[in-house]
Parts: structure tokens; sequence; C-alpha cells
């Protein structure tokens, strides 16, 4: 009887686009790809996507997560960091006025610089801008504890540690050594099964300079973004022999024609925001290419392997057979992802209007990419 393949979704970084996971998630459910309120085998996420993953652990339908994050406003995940020196707190709050402001409770649109800052000099805005990185401490320009609050409505952490929830891998970057740690709640490379708890996610989400950093058990973590947008290779390690059915979700095109891409960018980056973004998009975009890479050499290297075990086996010269456990070859993931830019404002843009673009945008993409698959 041959062996059931087990499933697995990677879903990967990008801020309020994670919007996009929620379509994408409707059209696995509608083709049967995955139950409803159970998610697939594996799943496996960064930033974002660490928190749609640990949703869909807590056992979360996806109607229900449509409606959170329907929900879901700027003030909702972040504000003004108390890191801040006060003297530069009413510029960088009018600098970052597009990003701490929802349409839900009064936009941006009016927000002008306070009249005791518009009367200064040129040489005593920039004066402002020194003492900001001048700061002691500083970890952030933003404050993320209404994030906190906002997810404890989320998850159930007692489901997520228990048998009845999927493997769950949430990725971080440990900002004092450079290294990816991945956070499990399945044994995993020769460690236990850990407690996913809030500050896990938390961690797998600071935005580095623009987050806090998160400080878990004598580490200190940044977003996993930073080393790996698309953890395959833990996913990989976890399933072990098992045969996996990898489905990619992705918020940048990862495999787009350059000159329809550059027809399609639209206009340069306006401001600092967005060129940010467009800077996290290719650093994101880059970390999947590795990924992807990684798996082919994976896949090329198993079938020389299996080659010279053949050969050992016909010539029947055991000195031939290569030492250890053979590696067994991997299908290449499926990638669900748009095929052209996002508009570079939609990465902290916590609209309705938007997140409905954004659930419309990722079913559609799902639906092609199932049906190109068969």
């Amino acid at each position: 009887m041959m062996k059931q393949k087990k499933k697995a979704l990677v879903l990967s970084g990008g801020g309020a686009r994670g919007a996009y996971h929620i379509g994408v998630l409707e059209a696995l459910v509608e083709a049967g790809w995955m139950q409803d309120g159970q998610g697939p085998d594996i799943i496996a996420g960064t930033s974002i996507g660490a928190i749609n993953a640990a949703a869909l652990a807590s056992g979360l339908g996806v109607a229900h997560l449509r409606q959170l994050w329907m929900q879901m406003h700027t003030e909702d995940v972040h504000r003004l960091s108390d890191d801040l020196p006060p003297l530069s707190r009413p510029l960088v709050r009018f600098l970052l006025r597009s990003v701490l402001t929802s349409q839900a409770h009064g936009g941006a649109e009016g927000y002008a610089l306070p009249d005791s800052e518009r009367g200064q000099s040129a040489q005593k805005l920039f004066g402002r801008l020194v003492d900001l990185f001048r700061a002691r401490p500083f970890r952030s320009l933003l404050d993320t504890a209404p994030w906190r609050t906002t997810l404890a409505g989320w998850m159930d952490f007692s489901r997520i540690n228990g048998p009845a929830a999927p493997a769950l891998l949430i990725a971080a970057t440990d900002l004092q050594t450079g290294r990816l740690e991945v956070f499990c709640n399945r044994p995993l490379a020769g460690r236990p099964a850990q407690q996913i708890a809030m500050d896990h996610l938390m961690a797998s989400s600071s935005i580095p300079i623009v987050y806090p950093w998160t400080e878990l058990g004598g580490g200190k973590y940044w977003d996993g973004a930073v080393l790996a947008n698309t953890p395959l290779d833990p996913v990989i390690d976890l399933a072990g022999d098992d045969e996996l059915d990898i489905l990619v979700v992705m918020m940048t095109p990862w495999d787009a024609d350059p000159t329809l891409l550059r027809e399609r960018a639209g206009i340069m980056p306006q401001d600092l925001v967005q060129a940010l973004t467009l800077t996290l998009d290719w650093a994101l975009l880059a970390s999947y290419h590795v990924a992807f890479e990684a798996l082919e050499q994976h896949n090329r290297l198993a079938d020389a392997l299996a080659r010279l075990a053949d050969a050992a086996q016909r010539l029947n010269d055991p000195t031939l057979l290569p030492p250890g456990h053979l590696p067994q070859p991997i299908a290449l993931p499926t990638v669900i992802a748009p095929d052209h830019l996002m508009p570079l404002d939609w990465i902290i843009d916590y609209e309705e209007v938007t997140h409905e673009r954004l659930f419309a945008l990722g079913r559609e993409d799902a639906m092609r990419a199932l049906a190109a698959r068969g």
C-alpha cells in the first residue's frame, strides 16, 4: 500500500499583505487540498506568515480568519515607540503618518506638521533627526504592544501545542549570531518539541529597526525574513523520508519575465517607506531563490548517489556504495504568487478595501497555480 504524501504549506512574510494568504487558503479549502479548521500536515511561516500559520494551527477556519483581518487596522498592529527622544517624536510622527493612522480612524491626509515644528529651520529639523539616531537606548521606530493584544484574541496556544494541531514551524533570526532559528511544536533536528507562545510569533515578526527585537530564552530575535522568508529546509527535515506535497505562498512575483516586470512596475518609490518596501520585496524574493536552488541541488545529489548505488549493485562492488543513508529526491514545490508587483504601500496598508483586494488576488493566483499543476 502506497504511503500518502504529507502536505506542507509555507507562508512568506510581507506585512499587511498577509491578507493575500487568506484568499489562498479559501482556494485550498475549496479545492480540497486542506481541511478547513484543520490545515495541512505541516505549516511553516515567517513574519506575517508565521501569524497566519499559527492561526491555522489554532484551529481557526478561513471565514473566521477573513473576519479577523477585516476588523484589523493599523492602530491594532503598532504605535510610535517610546524609545524615541521626546523632541523628535512630533517630527517622526509626521514622517510616519501613513504608517500610524488608518482610514478607519481619520486617515493621514489631514495630518500636518505641528506648529511647533513648522517654524524650525532646516538645521534644527536635521538636528532632531540626529537626536533620533543617537538615542540611547534605541530599539525601534514603532512599538508592537498593540499587535500582542490583537493576536491574543486569535491564538489558541493550548491547541497549537497539543496533538490535534498540525506541525508548526516558525522562523526567526538571532540578531546576536546571525543564525536562523526555527521554533517547532514537534521534535526537529534532534531537539524536543517546543512550547510555542506569543513571544515566538513576535520574534518572527520583529522587522529590524522598525519593530523592537523580541527576547526569548536568553536570545534576542528579529524577523525571520532576514534569512529565510520561505523556510523550506526545516520543513524537509521535519518530514524525514515521507513524501511531500509542498505549496509555497509568496507575495512577490518569483519567476516573472524581467521585461514584463519593468513594464508593470509603475512609478518609482516616492518616499522612505516605499523605498524600504521595495528593498524588502527584493530581499524576500532572493531568499526564496536561494531556498529553491538548494532544493534543486539536493535533488541532483540524490540522483547522483542513487546512480552510484545502482552501479555498486550491478558491479557487485560494495566500495562504490556511498556511506550513510541515501537522500531521497523531493518534489519541487508549487508556488502560489502574483505575476506582478503589488503596490508598495500595501505592505503597511491595514485597510478593509486593500484586504478585500488581497483576498481576491490570493484566491485567483491559488486557483491558477492549482490548475497549472493539474
